[in-house]
């Protein structure tokens, strides 16, 4: 599951949409978004992932970097993005708009999913992913002036939102 917390995200592209909710019409946002993490940040995915795509070239670094973890060099650097599947329910990505909490565009109980990793040489990796979300025309208008933006955003579990009863 991907989370970050007040980081630099770009908007890319936003598309509106009207969805049915029984008899009510509901205002439906995707988001295209991408964030530039550390590769210590695949962890988030598989404890393993960094290590399966990034590597140490002593004839590079030498002794320089004595951190054992410190994984700076592709493996494969023709690879080229990859997809991750995944859908994750239940998120809360909180949009820091203005200087102010009360300015933040918060949208809760937004779905993320089409996550694309794309990694980098010297440890960095950009990942697009889509933030599907209901927000109020007031949310919605502020949205669309961050088209092509970069605002610090925080992404994590809505602690908030209507989980689903176990059986």
């Amino acid at each position: 599951m991907l989370e970050f917390e007040s980081t630099l995200v770009r908007v890319k592209h936003i598309n509106s949409r009207i969805e049915k909710h029984g008899d009510d019409k509901v205002l439906g946002v995707d988001l295209r978004l991408v964030v530039r993490l550390s590769n210590n940040e695949l962890a988030q995915f598989s404890p393993t992932l960094k290590s399966s795509f990034y590597h140490k070239d002593d004839s590079v670094q030498g002794d320089v970097v004595t951190d054992e973890n410190h994984l700076p060099n592709l493996k494969n650097p023709l690879i080229g993005p990859i997809k991750w599947d995944g859908t994750w329910e239940h998120q809360r990505l909180a949009i820091h708009h203005g200087t102010r909490a009360q300015d933040d565009i918060v949208l809760g109980d937004a779905k993320v999913s089409k996550l694309v990793l794309d990694l980098q040489e010297g440890g960095t990796v950009f990942v697009t992913f889509r933030v599907q979300c209901h927000p109020d025309e007031k949310q919605a208008a502020k949205l669309l002036t961050l088209l092509d933006q970069e605002v610090h955003m925080t992404l994590a579990v809505d602690e908030d939102a209507e989980m689903p009863l176990a059986a």
